[in-house]
């Protein structure tokens, strides 16, 4: 009686393994201006290769005065495979980027250090792709 029970704990628990593994991270869209998510997509291999591009496109410390701006649209990207990011300013595995798109310039991105430390990066990399698959455009959005 005992061995069935455990067998039957096992096989349920290899269930639920199974299903929370399944279902894909969710990309969140926040609308900055409104304070709330408008847009939530499951996350992709393509998405998740072209955070890792611009990762490796960083190219210095966003010097600006409000990193995250009153007005625009934050994209919340999760990765199911971190990236590792080492630079001058950050030695670290990512898992999560953040990125901002304030309402009249470039975007930036945020990201979270081990120790939850949060960090702001200008990078040299199109959004173009990522804007295209989760099917968004930001009004005032200047090209790169």
């Amino acid at each position: 009686m005992v061995r069935k029970g455990i067998v039957l704990t096992i096989f349920i628990v290899s269930i639920f393994s199974f299903q929370v593994q399944a279902e894909p991270l969710q990309i969140e869209i926040f609308y900055i201006d409104k304070g709330k998510v408008i847009k939530e997509l499951p996350s992709n291999e393509v998405i998740e290769q072209e955070v890792a591009t611009i990762l490796a496109g960083i190219t210095d410390l966003y010097r600006g005065f409000e990193p995250i701006p009153p007005k625009g649209h934050m994209i919340k990207i999760p990765l199911e495979k971190p990236v590792k990011v080492k630079n001058e300013w950050l030695d670290d595995l990512i898992n999560e980027v953040i990125l901002i798109f304030p309402e009249y310039e470039n975007p930036h991105l945020m990201v979270f250090g081990d120790d939850n430390s949060h960090y702001f990066f200008q990078f040299n990399a199109s959004v173009d792709e990522i804007l295209s698959r989760l099917d968004v455009k930001f009004k005032g959005q200047r090209k790169e």
